[in-house]
């Protein structure tokens, strides 16, 4: 009982104690207790993780123990952290309380993303941390007992690694060749195990979930070992087949058109933040006509459905598709080609308004690298505000004000709508009938509509003011993502509305928003065209092409490529990677049109990274 006391209650010496069986029994014990601290903090953050809903978290982390290779590998990363900072700190309570900070703290980060957002947190979030700071000021973060109990473990481990795990490191000799080999041992696993796309199909868990739910699938597998596999996509890779010349022998099979001169006319695009029609489902009993503006509008335009690859958030990535046409982008840290860059070679103006703040996304750098000579957000408007009232008129202000001896590209977002919506308290008009749906989902919804009924007679107002313009112009509107409607997509569950993106019409709801292309008179008549009719589902990276066919320009080889990905299939979703191909959602494109999508990851990769202008 003395040498089992001495074991666990004595921290010895470095050199040992003169006692070799007591030395290396209590080495013995130290590196055991480490191991078990780190799977306990694997058990932690997978029950941290598994809570897609709520509700189904219980049978979520169950379900992970019926896959032991799925334990193990979100528990090996954990034991090599608490050994590693071990090596570092030589004691072992520091050696826990670190790797608890980042390993709890991201498992946190992720809990509250999904409750927030139904996204999971994956590595190239790193890169936003900030700016996600900034906007989970504006959640109601709830401290839930799931996360109590979590920190209560924590806490019983650092009291345990405290008063039971005496051991010290050994010499700092000893600790910098054991750090070392831990970074070793890891990295070979990441290189060999963590990395494999084969391991990663081999810990498949979709009895509880839908696999075509890329935010679920990543849930299935806990989340120290989805989110250490998702570091290879932090940094984008070439697409397989590519190299330089293959990717110019593409763009070569096509030529760069000019612009005609007769053609050029003035384009105003506004992208409208959560801007989505609702009216669209039965589901809601309408008090108002919230969006007689963007009826009356489409009823004179050529209107249709945008399909962006996120929700509720991920702005940048339709506003960028829209500029770019690349189905995927990444964080641009210089000039980047862009349809922007080839309007200002056609000599356009490019300039915009956003009424959110420039450092967002990293926007103040990032649209200048994408080739708007001046832009304006709200820290740099005097007398702004996030209002749409300051937004459409700045914008018109703009257009009035601009250089008339050249055309015009102006591209705008707006701020007003974005979320959360206050689920305490509404405004006293309803816009929506508050029967049959809880008040905090009423209350959630009625303060989204007042906004968007405002956004959506400011769009015709907006109209209405260019109709007698002797300049032409076309003037193009569209959502940017679906709104968030509550934690864990509360409200659209309440109402029954099916945002499965399994099947297809959950992929429409949820992915959907609507655009308008108008044009006055002026335009009409420059370009030969009456910009009426249905207009077709298109992603977002299509949308500038849809621009262009209808102003009959034929833009460079970039956009000639667009288009002919764009016949092919004119729905092209990263999110889920499905394509509309023959009239249905699917993974796959076959023969040739599988070669055009290939070639077509090569062409966006190479003009992404190698400025041409």
């Amino acid at each position: 009982m003395n040498f089992l006391r001495d074991v666990i209650l004595t921290s010895g010496v470095e050199d040992g104690d003169g006692d070799k069986r007591l030395h290396r029994a209590r080495t013995a014990y130290t590196y055991v207790m480490l191991a078990l601290l780190g799977v306990g903090l694997s058990l932690v953050s997978l029950f941290l993780a598994s809570p897609y809903g709520e509700a189904s978290g219980n049978a979520m982390f169950l379900s992970y123990f019926r896959i032991p290779l799925l334990v193990l590998l979100n528990t090996l990363p954990c034991i090599l952290l608490v050994l590693l900072f071990y090596f570092i700190t030589g004691m072992a309570w520091a050696s826990f309380a670190v790797s608890s900070l980042f390993i709890v703290g991201a498992s946190l980060g992720n809990y509250y993303k999904i409750r927030l957002r139904t996204d999971p947190f994956i590595a190239s979030d790193i890169s936003v941390l900030g700016e996600a700071g900034d906007i989970a000021g504006k959640y109601s973060i709830e401290l839930t007992g799931r996360v109590i109990f979590s920190l209560i473990c924590v806490l019983a481990g650092l009291l345990f690694a405290i008063f039971l795990i005496k051991g010290r490191g050994g010499r700092a000799r000893s600790r910098i060749i054991c750090a070392i080999l831990t970074v070793f041992v890891g990295a070979g696993l990441y290189m060999t195990v963590y990395k494999s796309e084969t391991v990663y199909d081999m810990t498949a868990n979709e009895r509880d979930i839908n696999k075509w739910n890329t935010n679920q699938v990543f849930v299935s597998k806990g989340f120290v070992y989805p989110f250490i596999y998702s570091i290879q996509d932090a940094v984008p890779n070439p697409p397989e087949g590519y190299s330089t010349s293959a990717a110019e022998g593409i763009l070569s099979r096509y030529e760069t058109d000019d612009i005609p001169s007769d053609k050029k006319v003035n384009v105003i695009s506004i992208m409208l933040e959560a801007y989505a029609d609702l009216s669209e489902w039965d589901a809601l009993n309408f008090e108002e006509d919230v969006y007689a503006g963007l009826h009356a509008l489409q009823a004179e335009s050529v209107s249709g459905t945008l399909i962006s690859n996120v929700f509720g958030g991920g702005t940048i990535d339709t506003e960028r598709c829209f500029l770019t046409g690349y189905t995927t982008n990444w964080n641009y840290r210089s000039n980047v080609n862009s349809f922007v860059w080839y309007l200002r070679s056609q000599g356009y103006r490019a300039e915009g308004v956003h009424t959110g703040d420039g450092w967002l996304y990293n926007r103040k750098n990032v649209n200048e690298y994408l080739g708007f000579e001046d832009y304006y957000f709200l820290e740099t408007m005097p007398g702004s505000d996030r209002s749409d009232s300051f937004f459409f008129k700045k914008v018109g202000e703009l257009y009035e004000n601009r250089d008339k001896s050249v055309p015009y590209f102006s591209y705008n977002l707006t701020y007003q709508n974005h979320g959360a919506y206050d689920s305490e308290k509404t405004c006293e008009k309803h816009y929506i009938s508050p029967d049959g749906i809880s008040t905090e989902s009423f209350n959630i919804l009625n303060n989204y509509l007042s906004g968007i009924c405002d956004t959506s007679n400011r769009m015709l107002e907006f109209v209405d003011g260019f109709r007698d313009d002797t300049e032409p112009v076309v003037i193009i509107f569209y959502g940017d993502h679906k709104p968030w409607l509550g934690n864990a997509m509360s409200v659209y569950n309440e109402l029954g509305i099916n945002v499965d993106v399994g099947t297809e019409e959950g992929f429409i709801n949820y992915f959907s928003t609507p655009y308008v292309i108008w044009a006055n008179d002026a335009a009409k008549e420059t370009l030969g065209n009456d910009f009426t009719g249905e207009g077709e589902t298109i992603s977002a990276c299509f949308l500038m092409n849809e621009i262009f066919r209808l102003c009959s320009w034929g833009g460079n080889d970039f956009m000639k490529l667009n288009g002919a990905l764009r016949a092919v299939t004119p729905i092209v979703n990263s999110k889920t990677c499905l394509f509309r191909y023959n009239g249905e959602l699917t993974g796959d494109l076959h023969d040739n049109d599988g070669e055009l999508w290939n070639d077509y990851k090569l062409a966006q990769y190479y003009l992404s990274h190698n400025f041409l202008y």
